[in-house]
């Protein structure tokens, strides 16, 4: 009977074997599941692993970024540091890179400074006194920067790596290479490598930093400077001026002996008034020495004479001497008519104390009076009435107003050519104004006579006076920046103070208010005073045996500087920019680029 109920039950041995074969399958589902999940976990850990140490990695990366700008930004504020007597601007015109140790040995050879005394006693933090090849890493943080569950500090510092400029004479462009570092220990964690391009500039700071007088071959004897400014002396020696030689010459009586001065108070490192070594070694790093002619060509026009049709420029003569006898030919005695008199010559060829003549002509006539008294021949030489101008030349003041000069123009700066002045007892008055300013020259590039008489030079002596006066005035108006005597054209004079030629000869107060600009020309001060600036080749403050004599040049009228007075009349800053003439402070004062950064 039980077999019998077996072999009539037949699902339920298929319903059992069924449930076997899902529990296995269920398990191994679990196990895959669980396999999976396990991976999944494992990967996951190991990703946020990774992600942690790439974090950490870029951190520190981003660390030392940060570093190579902060340290950089450190650099420049030292260099920048508006601190006189802590400056160390002037590395920024000296390269500093391999084999260009310029910030180690400043104002030596190969790296001269164009301020040749400049104090190179300061340092940088980053380039500290003593360094002699590669910048030291400058630390930043004290302690550790940030706390990671790792022994050990984290530091970061900060290294100069290079400096390279094209600025060697203050303006131009420097490059300045950082590096950023993180570590820990001896362990380097980041390094970052900052350049950054700077614009670097050089600029006189004020008014009494300017030069007011200025000059390569300087005699100045018992020279006395009263307002702001210093003497700039142009030279070519920079080895005299070392910084190893920096005690001898840049000494206060150094400095004096260099310039033949005896007024102790022209040297000192804290007066207002001191003589300072310019370097015009083109060889070494050196610069022209003078400010451009541009500074005196604002809205120029030249004065011509009528007959040319105005195309030509007129020279003018001035000389108030006697007719005197001379030895015209040359026989080693004085000139004699058949009746066995002296020949008295002009002292011009019109035979008049102002004579005029087109540029390019320069025939001289006979220099000889008829027997009526009148020049028969002058050659190319005219009177004022053959010119057209209605002054008297024997009075004893010759006015050149505004409608004589420049043909009436509206123009700025009307530029005047002279032949030769010598006045003894005339005053020459020229007509100035705020709308008008005189240039004189004493150069022209076309031709001058053959003639030592002509001396294109001018030599005031006794009672004669050249100066600006306004409209309808004879007395100076005391606008020294809107009279310019200039000569700049041709070689710088080599004999000092025995050059004739472009020179100008002053004593007492014959020439009390003018612009000095002259960097061919050679000045003559006898017993002299002046308001205005003297810039020249040479500068002779002598007699006329060259014996020592003395000088007055005032360089501030009322309250206003006298440079600062020419700055504004003749806009030198608003015009083209000009940083000065004068003790530069140079700054690197932009970006010229954007930074970057590398990473190694």
């Amino acid at each position: 009977m039980q077999k019998q109920s077996l072999i009539n039950n037949p699902k339920k041995s298929i319903r059992s074997s069924n449930l076997k074969t899902e529990e296995g399958m269920a398990l191994l589902v679990a196990m895959l599941m669980g396999a999976v999940l396990l991976a999944g976990s494992s990967g996951l850990m190991i990703r946020q692993i990774m992600a942690r140490k790439l974090g950490s990695a870029e951190s520190y990366q981003q660390m030392a970024e940060s570093a190579a700008l902060s340290g950089l930004n450190r650099i420049i504020s030292d260099l920048n540091r508006n601190d006189r007597d802590n400056y160390t601007g002037f590395l920024l015109s000296l390269n500093n890179s391999e084999e260009k140790r310029g910030w180690t040995n400043p104002n030596t050879e190969g790296f001269e400074l164009v301020e040749l005394c400049t104090p190179v006693t300061k340092h940088t933090s980053a380039y500290p006194e003593g360094t002699t090849t590669e910048s030291p890493e400058i630390r930043i943080n004290k302690g550790t920067i940030r706390s990671d569950g790792l022994s050990g500090d984290i530091q970061i510092t900060y290294r100069l790596r290079s400096y390279d400029t094209t600025a060697t004479a203050g303006n131009g462009e420097g490059t300045f290479y950082v590096e950023g570092v993180v570590k820990r220990g001896n362990t380097i964690l980041a390094q970052a490598l900052l350049r950054r391009s700077l614009y670097v500039n050089s600029q006189v700071p004020g008014f009494g930093d300017w030069s007011v007088m200025s000059g390569r071959n300087l005699r100045l004897n018992n020279t006395e400077i009263i307002g702001p400014g210093h003497i700039f002396y142009l030279t070519s020696r920079t080895n005299n001026y070392s910084a190893l030689q920096y005690g001898i010459s840049c000494s206060d009586d150094g400095l004096l002996n260099d310039v033949s001065a005896n007024n102790s108070n022209l040297a000192g490192k804290e007066l207002n008034n001191q003589v300072w070594p310019i370097n015009i070694n083109a060889e070494n790093r050196g610069v022209s020495g003078m400010p451009p002619a541009t500074l005196f060509e604002k809205n120029p026009i030249n004065d011509t004479t009528d007959q040319s049709g105005e195309t030509s420029i007129r020279m003018w003569s001035f000389d108030d001497s006697p007719a005197a006898p001379d030895d015209r030919d040359k026989d080693g005695d004085l000139d004699v008519d058949p009746a066995g008199n002296l020949v008295l010559y002009p002292a011009l060829p019109c035979g008049e104390a102002v004579c005029v003549r087109d540029a390019d002509k320069t025939d001289l006539g006979d220099y000889q009076f008829n027997e009526s008294g009148d020049i028969e021949n002058s050659g190319d030489f005219r009177t004022l009435a053959d010119e057209g101008i209605n002054i008297d030349p024997e009075q004893s003041t010759i006015t050149l107003s505004k409608g004589i000069l420049c043909n009436q123009s509206n123009q700025f700066d009307c530029h005047v050519y002279i032949d030769h002045i010598k006045l003894s007892t005339k005053s020459l008055l020229i007509e100035t104004d705020d709308s008008r300013a005189v240039v004189l020259h004493l150069d022209q590039p076309i031709a001058y006579p053959d003639d030592t008489r002509i001396t294109r030079a001018i030599e005031l002596t006794n009672t004669a006076k050249l100066c600006g006066v306004s409209a309808n005035s004879s007395t100076c108006n005391e606008n020294p920046e809107q009279l310019v005597i200039m000569a700049s054209s041709g070689a710088a004079p080599a004999e000092a103070c025995n050059s004739k030629v472009r020179s100008l000869n002053f004593s007492t107060n014959t020439l009390p208010y003018a612009l000095l600009y002259m960097p061919t020309g050679t000045i003559r001060a006898n017993n002299a005073s002046l308001s205005g600036l003297a810039w020249a080749g040479s500068i002779c403050v002598v007699d006329s045996t060259n014996n020592p004599s003395s000088f007055k040049l005032t360089t501030k009228l009322g309250n206003s500087p006298i440079v600062e007075r020419a700055n504004n009349l003749w806009e030198w800053k608003s015009r083209f920019n000009y940083p000065g003439y004068g003790r530069m402070v140079t700054r690197a004062i932009r970006g010229t680029s954007l930074d970057t950064f590398e990473r190694w």
